[in-house]
């Protein structure tokens, strides 16, 4: 499954995604690999080794079959590569900056900075992957059928006999299965449900017709979220029926694509509500401070006990010099909190995530949703403005009479 993101930039971050590995650049985008991948690649090279290669060639050698599953699925990857580098490319043409690509479970994720501004740039950059998909599924079948100009592999296939594939060589074998599951990858994410490419396409062309983008995605979005509920639908019934792991990937797509498409309009909603506002329309000012002196009993008596208050900006001679937070205490073995200072139990500024005020308010939500609803820290200069979380941006936007994610 392969869909375009959104980046959302405005954070400053000190951390390193620990989810993922940075792999190299291409056209100025990172392309990055998801731990994730590795349990769908070890599935994907195990059906193809244990199943369907050898069931297609059973007089191989266990060094071929393996071998050449696993060229098959490092080339399956290559192909999501392609497909995202295709949205990448187009939306760079349209002067939407790119950061990175990352392959995950599903698939991949092309990261656009932000949404296109024109139903017909949104068309474009959507309906790029699958035509990528098609060109190279196009390419690997006809490359396969070149192979075996001696055998009339095409007229046998289509009519259900797949005992000519025994005749295939392991490049021949392996293209043939790439040019088979690239036209599948293509078809199934052109399935008009946002926000799949299809999905995206759909939008454009709503928006296109009615003027009205957040109409457009909301009727995409309801499209993805049917057809999330069809394949866990049928995912139970084939449990049911003893289909077994098929029937278990179903179920983990159709949740996957039922829920990212009911966010992704959420999102929408959130970004538009939130547009003409940053964080310093959002942050809480009223706020305390403490000193790195401060012994911890000190600090649980009299301030943390005493205020609903989460985070505390630390400071030596008024000096930001790092934050200390009622999670943080409450995971101190109490041996410890009865002999550390403030300065040696806090976490240092240079370690944590911080909002600058001129940040946009929605570009800033995914930091603060990444932060389990802890406070963050707004600074300028070093100097501490205020604090601010995703329930404050929640309860805003309520008395603001806008509609909440």
């Amino acid at each position: 499954m392969n869909t375009q993101g959104k980046n959302k930039p405005g954070a400053q971050s000190r951390t390193d995604d620990g989810h993922s590995l940075s792999l190299f650049t291409v056209f100025g985008i990172e392309v990055r690999l998801d731990i994730s991948v590795i349990i769908i690649f070890a599935l994907i090279v195990f059906s193809l080794g244990n199943g369907i290669y050898a069931s297609w060639h059973p007089e191989w050698t266990l060094t071929m079959v393996w071998g050449t599953a696993l060229f098959s699925g490092i080339a399956f990857f290559a192909s999501l590569l392609a497909h995202e580098l295709s949205h990448s490319v187009v939306s760079q043409h349209f002067n939407i900056p790119v950061p990175r690509i990352t392959l995950f479970l599903f698939g991949g994720v092309a990261e656009i900075s932000r949404e296109p501004e024109r139903p017909k740039h949104e068309f474009l950059i959507a309906i790029a992957g699958p035509l990528m998909s098609l060109l190279i599924a196009f390419v690997c079948t006809e490359l396969a059928l070149y192979m075996a100009s001696d055998m009339d592999l095409a007229g046998t296939v289509s009519v259900g006999d797949l005992s000519v594939l025994s005749d295939l060589g392991p490049l021949a074998t392996s293209l043939f299965w790439l040019g088979s599951i690239n036209l599948l990858l293509a078809l199934f994410n052109m399935i008009p449900g946002f926000p799949m490419d299809g999905g995206r396409v759909f939008r454009a062309i709503i928006w296109a017709i009615t003027g009205d983008k957040l109409k457009a995605t909301l009727w995409a979005s309801n499209v993805g979220r049917y057809f999330g509920w069809f394949l866990m639908a049928s995912g139970v019934i084939g449990l049911l029926q003893g289909q077994g792991l098929g029937s278990l990937w179903s179920i983990m797509i159709g949740w996957f694509l039922s829920n990212l498409a009911t966010m992704s309009y959420k999102q929408l909603v959130m970004d538009q509500a939130l547009g003409g506002f940053n964080i310093a329309d959002v942050m809480r000012t009223h706020f305390e401070t403490v000193d790195a002196a401060m012994p911890l009993t000190e600090f649980v008596d009299n301030y943390l006990l005493r205020s609903s208050q989460r985070l505390w900006p630390v400071t030596v001679d008024n000096r930001l010099v790092g934050a200390v937070s009622l999670s943080q205490i409450s995971q101190l073995p109490a041996k410890n909190r009865a002999v550390l200072t403030l300065g040696e139990a806090m976490s240092p500024l240079e370690s944590m995530n911080f909002l600058e005020p001129k940040a946009s308010a929605k570009n800033a939500i995914d930091t603060l949703l990444k932060s389990s609803d802890e406070p963050m820290l707004v600074i300028r200069d070093g100097e501490v403005l205020g604090l601010v979380q995703h329930s404050d941006i929640v309860k805003w936007m309520a008395l603001h009479r806008m509609p909440a994610p």
